[in-house]
């Protein structure tokens, strides 16, 4: 079966070479329509994004967002001298005009300037704005400013404790405009609002743009601006994204053409082989905008992963090809030659590569099993092409044979690499057992692996957004929110005084839990709106900021507050009074502490309120914590799928089980090597570095599989080991080197990274890469030499296989 299907190959070669123009014009007829749809791409870096539609977690997330709105609010702190001093206040007033009447898609903006003021007045309730009547004496100011600092509800929410720091919460809309005129939109109900889709990434750059230029007419020296939240983290990620995607793509191509043109030396070589990986990029793209998928934070790595990969392929069959040319065989003849020899481990590598990604189709984290799908599919379009183009292109352009110099080279690295092999065989027990001695020490290491998601962390230490998000959380304690739904069970069911003191609890016993760095800064739920209405309707007096104990009362006050003109209880509680909305601000920190955190919230909360009434914990910050659980599964999924799918697909190739399994080991030992040492040094796995174990054993068999290949023939022939390594060496080895290092060079590109979390994905992967080549060269000859020492009969050799 094998001989057959390299004779296959070998014929299409030949095909290929004698009809150029029709091979390359149907594959331009194929691919060109595809690529119109490229524009479509979008990127995406939102959180929720990370979890699959169907995951419970984004569910409950999702009917959250539907009932209460975004709870992703994007916060403005500005910090100033006094913020109760004329000026200061003018300026505030200013700003928040400008954000309502400039920030597209906005749902509410809230700030001093229009903050909630309840009082009572002669049996009357008044619910106005705090600086509804503009100040103009200092003695109206100072009135003002004390209303302020006793509101409970402003502190570390509209104001800090000092009174020197204020804010601006920006609540975006949940739902795109795209295709609604303006006049359509105020006609929305629930229901129509359902079938409007998400905001778009486009209408979210318009917002963050337009409050850039905003806050930058506002900075100056006694009116310090921060902003935070998680659509600024969204946009800061993206623009990012867009950065780093564009210029590690041209330094990938840079990179090709070097490492090429160094093999080869011929300009034709170092550029065919990216007129068959550009097209299977852009194809890859074009079917992810077709499919509506779209670039997210782990899948920014495809293009310049697509490009590194698919040059392996042609590298292969280019340097088979010029090798007969160095022989004496025309050009037709070498190239027919090069497919039927190393074509068929292109196809098994390709297999392999895509066998390694697909172990991710079945991740949680929805960006990844992304991956685990358009990867294989990007991986085996280059194949395609390969195959299929590159005859044809190499009959159209000037190859040449390589000249002398070139074959000096090439002779050099020929010397290394069958040194090396002739060291490994002749002291094939010593290399075993050293290499054992060092996966048990890394064994050790991986064990001592920690999980972390922080996209702060992941920014420099002088990025803007970094710096106002810690600063925020420090000055104000926190600047996300932790959301729990109390479910009543009933109707009116949040009229009840034990309930609402139930939920009093929960806010005082929530500022009390501490979960390694997680302290809740501030609360906020229907309960401090009633005591507020019931503090006003008695006169003002602070002894009166309590829970009515009468269920009537509690139903009358809120009616009169809901009578008022203000909507504020659509932020706190349903329409029915049944399911209440409670919000714990937190700090923007690593999520792994987040899963332990509101586990105790919930359980806590549980046994505060009962059995009978229902507890949700939700909000973005569960979303996050998730992510870091459906990380550990995935891990361990890919990791045990990528192996159950490649191991068969070497067994098949190699035609021996016992080689076959043999040959797993050069292939897993640079991992479980790259995992001690992340556990030894104390480097985390993220959403980036969980990528390298599957990415890498898929690119590492690559080399195996040439190797192993290749030395099954040569070994059959000749019967002896170190013959046969040293055949392996002289004739793929120099592929093998070279492909090294255009992958390693790829990861090492992002290294470059403004991002912490790129730069370590790159440095660990690509130096995965250049240890499982060294383990092709070093351990797997080693390997063979003890299970398949010479014999006085071949046939016994061939036995033993």
């Amino acid at each position: 079966m094998r001989e057959r299907l390299e004779s296959i190959l070998a014929a299409w070669g030949h095909r290929a070479y004698r009809h150029p123009r029709l091979t390359i014009g149907l594959v331009l007829a194929t691919l060109f329509p595809m690529f119109s749809q490229l524009p479509q791409l979008e990127l995406n870096a939102t959180t929720e994004a990370l979890l699959h539609g169907t995951d419970p977690t984004r569910v409950a997330y999702d009917r959250f967002r539907e009932q209460f709105g975004r709870d992703d609010l994007i916060l403005i702190a500005i910090a100033g001298p006094e913020v109760f001093d004329f000026d200061f206040l003018e300026k505030l007033r200013e700003m928040h005009r400008d954000i309502e009447t400039e920030v597209p898609h906005l749902e509410d903006v809230r700030s001093l300037v229009n903050a909630r003021d309840t009082r009572g007045a002669e049996d009357e309730l008044i619910v106005g704005d705090l600086l509804e009547d503009w100040p103009t004496t200092p003695a109206e100011l100072e009135t003002i400013k004390r209303r302020a600092l006793a509101n409970p509800l402003y502190r570390n929410l509209l104001l800090s404790e000092d009174g020197r720091i204020t804010t601006i919460s920006i609540e975006l809309d949940a739902y795109s405009s795209l295709g609604i005129k303006a006049d359509e939109l105020g006609g929305f109900g629930d229901d129509e609002t359902q079938a409007r889709p998400p905001i778009t990434g486009a209408e979210s750059e318009q917002i963050i743009l337009a409050i850039e230029s905003i806050v930058d007419r506002y900075r100056a020296a006694d009116f310090v601006i921060y902003v935070a939240g998680a659509p600024v983290l969204v946009h800061t990620l993206q623009a990012a994204m867009r950065a780093d995607m564009a210029r590690f793509t041209l330094l990938a191509i840079a990179a090709i053409v070097f490492f090429l043109y160094a093999l080869f030396r011929n300009v034709a070589a170092a550029i065919l082989p990216l007129l068959v990986v550009i097209p299977s990029l852009l194809t890859t793209l074009s079917i992810m905008a077709m499919t509506g998928l779209m670039i997210s934070i782990p899948t920014q790595i495809l293009p310049s992963f697509l490009l590194a990969v698919g040059v392996g392929n042609s590298v292969h069959i280019l340097a088979i090809f010029y090798q007969e040319r160095r022989r004496g065989a025309d050009e037709e003849s070498a190239i027919s030659f090069a497919l039927g020899h190393s074509g068929l481990a292109v196809v098994m590598t390709s297999l392999t590569t895509a066998g390694g990604l697909i172990s991710f189709s079945a991740a949680e984290i929805a960006p990844i099993a992304e991956f685990g799908i358009v990867g294989p599919v990007g991986v085996m379009i280059s194949l395609l092409l390969t195959m299929v183009a590159l005859p044809a292109l190499i009959r159209l352009a000037p190859m040449g044979t390589p000249r002398s110099a070139s074959g000096q080279g090439t002779q050099w690295s020929q010397r290394w690499l069958m040194r090396a092999g002739d060291f490994s065989v002749r002291n094939a027990g010593a290399l075993v057992a050293a290499v054992g001695v060092l996966l048990v020490f890394s064994f050790f290491g991986a064990l001592r692996i920690q999980f972390s998601h922080n996209p702060i962390a992941w920014f420099p230490e002088d990025n803007p957004f970094r710096q106002s998000s810690l600063w925020i959380d420090d000055k104000l304690g926190g600047s996300m929110s932790l959301e729990v739904l109390v479910d009543s069970g009933e109707e009116n069911g949040l009229h009840a005084p034990d309930l609402l003191t139930h939920m009093n609890e929960m806010g005082r016993h929530a500022s009390r839990v501490q979960t390694g760095n997680i302290v809740v800064g501030k609360t906020a739920s229907l309960v401090d709106v009633v005591k507020e209405i019931h503090q006003a309707l008695n006169e003002n007096r602070s002894e009166f900021h309590t829970i009515p104990s009468d269920r009537t009362l509690i139903a009358q006050e809120l009616l009169l507050f809901e009578n008022s003109g203000t909507d504020d209880l659509e932020d706190f509680v349903d329409p029915q009074f049944q399911v209440a909305r409670f919000t714990m601000k937190v700090p923007f920190i690593d999520a792994i502490e987040y899963s332990p955190f509101y586990d105790a919230i919930d359980r806590d909360f549980r046994g505060i309120v009962g059995d009978e009434v229902g507890i949700t914990v939700t909000g973005l910050m569960t979303v996050l914590g998730k992510t870091m659980t459906a990380v550990i599964h995935t891990l361990a999924k890919s990791y045990i799928v990528a192996f159950l799918v490649i191991t068969p697909l070497m067994v098949i190739l190699i035609g021996r089980l016992w080689i076959g399994l043999l040959s797993m080991i050069p292939n897993l030992a640079p991992i479980l090597l790259t995992l001690g040492i992340m556990g030894w040094v104390g480097l985390r796995l993220d959403l980036f570095t969980l990528l390298i174990g599957s990415i890498a054993i898929g690119i590492a068999v690559d080399d195996t599989i040439h190797f192993m290949h290749n030395f099954r023939r040569y070994y059959e022939s000749s019967g002896d080991v170190q013959s046969a390594v040293r055949q392996t060496l002289s004739s793929t080895g120099q592929a093998m080197l070279f492909t090294s290092l255009v992958l390693a060079t790829g990861f090492f590109l992002y290294t470059l990274a403004s991002m912490e979390n790129l730069f370590f994905f790159g440095l660990l992967t690509g130096f995965t890469i250049i240890m499982a080549f060294l383990a092709d060269v070093f351990l797997a000859p080693a390997l063979l030499a003890l299970v398949a020492r010479p014999r006085e009969a071949r046939a016994a050799n061939l036995e033993m296989l």
